[in-house]
C-alpha cells in the first residue's frame, strides 16, 4: 500500500472487485477535487468504458510524530478494462494535470 510520502500522481492499486487507479490528487494540488472535476474525469473515461465508479477519499494518517490528510481519487476499473490499463492511466493523468494546473492559473 502507498502512503503520504509516495509522490506518484497516478498508480495501480487493488480495488474491491479488481483493479483500481489511484490519483494522489491532494499531494499535487493541496486540495480536494471538486465535484465538477470528478464529473469531467468520468466523462473522459466513458469514452473507453461502459461505466465507471469513482471514489473521492479523504484519509487521515496520524502518528506520534506526524499528521497528514490525504486526498485521493480511486477509479474502480470494471473487468472489461483488462488490457486497457496503460491507456486509462494516461487519460487519468491528463485529467489530473489539467485539473491541478487549471486552479494554479486562477488569479483572485
Amino acid at each position: 500500500e502507498r502512503h503520504v510520502t509516495d509522490s506518484t500522481l497516478v498508480f495501480r492499486g487493488e480495488g474491491r472487485a479488481s483493479q483500481r487507479l489511484v490519483v494522489n490528487f491532494g499531494v499535487y494540488s493541496g486540495r480536494e477535487a471538486t465535484e465538477a472535476e470528478i464529473y469531467r474525469l468520468a466523462q473522459s473515461l466513458l469514452g473507453e468504458l461502459g461505466s465507471v465508479e469513482i471514489v473521492a477519499e479523504r484519509r487521515y494518517e496520524i502518528a506520534s510524530d506526524m499528521e497528514a490528510t490525504v486526498h485521493q481519487i480511486h477509479v474502480e476499473l470494471p473487468p472489461e478494462a483488462e488490457g486497457q490499463e496503460e491507456r486509462l492511466i494516461s487519460l487519468v493523468e491528463e485529467w489530473a494535470e489539467d485539473a491541478i494546473g487549471e486552479r494554479r492559473h486562477i488569479v483572485p
